[in-house]
Order: structure tokens, then sequence, then C-alpha cells
């Protein structure tokens, strides 16, 4: 992976220095993606067993097919396509010709879109491509996570056959916004939390912990995996005097995290705080307005009464469209092909923990995990549009708390962990 992305900036830093001397068109832009999409194919191909390669390869070819459907043929329209994606490209480029206010432009996508588009003008087919080039490796490392938990190859490759194949996650990650990098983010950052769990080593749970923070900057509703991997240190951190010099530098790292976070709220809470800078979450509201509000009968209530409803507002942003709410073929079809497949998730995991014979520590947590990152996500979130884009940022989690309920040979490396803390507290 850091080799291609090592390519992608070469690309950058040589566009950068002959932009000024040649003209740079279209056919130019054409050149940057088929090099692009030839490095991303070297490393498919280099990194995955024939078994998993099909799948992942097939993936990445309807997201460049999807890519190239958005940008040159405008007569089909892809979902969610459209006024964010065009304000994205727009503005990133006023910014990056100077005739815009960096600090004006809608979250933190737009300074690393004008970034690039600093560097290599307006060649949007790159820099959309980059989309495509996040899941890819969001692919690969959801991959690895199961792998390294040593999950059954059947419950690995349902859990990447939907990844994959989930339109919305196809048209998220082929289309200029910011999900497919916040879904790459968090899905590294999920890969090195397993490698904690799995093995203990605190780096590990360092970058997990930075990685979410990176994908905060994005979407401030990422803040639920920091609460959750901070929760899971005092759950699941090990016994002994190597615990003790974890939790020193456990504090301290809080402490940091807290001290950053705090002087830097626009970049990391700007969902929480207003424009005023002053704190939101007491005026949290149900619903709002629009065609494809849910909860409409719930306008007005707010602040702690709006707390009492939060399993209602949950359900609403895993599943909605609900049936109750459908308003035509579309809302049907959203149903079939999105919420069907979280209901599923849900279910599956959810049954799968009621029949596992894990630890019932390990079942609150996952349950606990689960909880906070979608309540996160569900005061703000008031359509079944917006829900359906963002819990798509929450599939990583989804699919890897599936497989670990299902999964048999991970009860033995779980039994294995809580056998050996067992045995520090002994001593």
């Amino acid at each position: 992976m850091f080799y291609v992305f090592a390519f992608f900036l070469l690309e950058i830093l040589a566009t950068y220095l002959i932009k000024d001397f040649i003209p740079l068109g279209d056919a130019y832009g054409m050149m940057l993606l088929l090099a692009s999409i030839i490095a991303i194919t070297l490393y498919l191909y280099r990194v995955l067993e024939k078994e998993w390669l099909m799948l992942i390869f097939a993936g990445f070819v309807v997201r460049v097919i999807v890519l190239f459907i958005d940008l040159y043929v405008p007569s089909i329209q892809i979902f969610s396509s459209g006024t964010d994606t065009e304000y994205f490209h727009e503005v990133s480029l006023l910014i990056a010709n100077g005739m815009f206010p960096l600090e004006d432009g809608a979250t933190n996508y737009v300074p690393f879109l004008s970034a690039i588009y600093y560097m290599i003008g307006d060649q949007r087919p790159f820099a959309q491509f980059l989309n495509v080039a996040f899941w890819v490796f969001s692919a690969v490392y959801l991959m690895k996570a199961l792998i390294h938990l040593q999950i059954d190859k059947k419950l690995i490759f349902t859990a990447l056959l939907i990844f994959t194949v989930m339109p919305n996650s196809i048209f998220m990650s082929s289309i200029l916004l910011r999900e497919s990098i916040i879904i790459f983010l968090i899905t590294v950052s999920l890969y090195h939390f397993i490698r904690w769990f799995a093995d203990g080593t605190f780096p590990n749970f360092l970058i997990a912990i930075v990685l979410a923070l990176g994908s905060m900057m994005f979407h401030s509703g990422m803040i639920g995996f920091v609460l959750a991997y901070v929760l899971a240190f005092l759950f699941l951190s090990k016994s002994g005097s190597k615990k003790i010099s974890q939790n020193v530098l456990f504090i301290l790292f809080l402490g940091l995290l807290v001290l950053v976070m705090a002087q830097n709220a626009e970049m990391f809470l700007s969902k929480f705080i207003d424009a005023e800078g002053n704190n939101a979450v007491s005026d949290l509201e149900i619903s709002g307005e629009g065609g494809s509000m849910y909860l409409s009968s719930f306008n007005g209530m707010s602040g702690a009464v709006a707390v009492m409803v939060a399993p209602i507002k949950m359900f609403y942003f895993m599943f909605s469209p609900i049936p109750l709410d459908w308003r035509g073929l579309g809302d049907i079809v959203s149903f079939l092909f999105d919420s069907s497949v979280y209901l599923f998730l849900v279910g599956a995991t959810i049954y799968g923990l009621f029949k596992s014979d894990m630890p019932m520590r390990n079942k609150i947590f996952i349950l606990m995990f689960l909880a906070i990152t979608v309540l996160v996500y569900s005061y703000g979130t008031q359509s079944a549009g917006t829900a359906m884009r963002h819990r798509n940022k929450i599939i990583p989690l989804l699919l890897i708390t599936f497989t670990i309920a299902n999964s048999k040979g991970l009860l033995q490396m779980a039994e294995g962990r809580f056998r050996r803390k067992k045995e520090e507290k002994a001593t």
C-alpha cells in the first residue's frame, strides 16, 4: 500500500513541476488515471492470494466503471452524486486557485481536495479515483483483520462479498465524496485495534486511536470509535507489571488526546459545537423537515427528552427507510439493497453472540462497541438518505462483529487471551 501511495505522490509532484510549462488537458488526465489503475492492479496481484483476488479485483473494476459513468455519462444519474459532489469539486478548485477562502469550505475534505487540485490542476478523474483506491486498501485491510482473527474462510468471503457488492458502497467509493477516505482510515484503525486485542501490543492501540482521530477530521461522528477504544482498553487490557507501564502510557496519551481535541474543537468536533463554539449536545433534536425525514411526529423534542428515545433513533438510523415509511419504488429498492443488509448483519451478530460460548464480558463489549458508534451517528441523522450515507461509514465494524459473533475459530484465541490474564493475576 505504501508503495502505491508513493507512486500517487510521485504523479502529483511530477504534475506540479510541469503544469506551468505545458498545458495539462484531458489527455494528460487520462494518462494519470490509467497509470493509477495499473498501479492498483499490480498491487492487488502482488498482495492477494487467488481466492481473494478475483472478488476484490472485480469490485475495483466495477467502481472504475461507475467513476467513468459519473464523469462522462451525464444521462445516467449515480446515487448520491450531484449537489455535494459538485460543491466539493467547484469550491476546492476555487480555493486551489486562490479565489475562495479556505476556512469557508465545508468539512475538512475540501482542504484535502483543494491541496490536490493546487498540485495537479483541474484533474478531477485522478482526484476521484483516489476514492476508489481508498476502497481497495479498505478491502485488503478488512481481509487482513479477519485473517488475523482466524475467522473461518467462508465468513471472510461473506464479509468481503458484502463489502464489495453493496450498491451504496459501490456508489460512495466511486464518486467525489469523503466517505471512502473515512472508511479507509477506520478500517485500518480497526485492523490495528484487532492486532492489539489479539497480541496485546500497545503501539497498535495507539495507531488505532490516531487513525480514528484522522477519520474524525473528516466527520466528527467517528468519535464513537475513539470512545469505544478507550473503553476497550479499560475492559480488555492485560494484567500484571506490563499493564502498569501501559496504564501510565495510556493516561499520558489520553491527556494529550483530550488536550489536542479541546484545542482543535472545530476540526474534530464540528458536529458537537454550534457556530459560536458552544456545546450543541444539549439541543439535540429528533427530526427535521423534508421528504425522507423520519420520526417527524417527534418534532419539538430536544435535550433530555430526546435522549430517552435513543433506541428508536438508533433503529431508524440503521434500517430506514423501513416499510412503514415507504414513499415509492425508490424506498423499496433502498430497503431491499441497503437496509436489509444491515438488518441481516445486526440480526446475525446478536443471534451469533446469543449462541456463542465466548465469555459474557466479550459479548457485552461487542454490543457496547456497536451501540456507542451507532448512537453517536443516530443523533446527527434525521433522514433515510443521510442515514444510508452515514451508516456506510461503520460497515467495516459491522462486518467484523458479524464474523466474530459467528466464528468458532475465534473462541480459541479469546479463551487463550483470558486464560493468560487469569494466570498473570494468580502470579
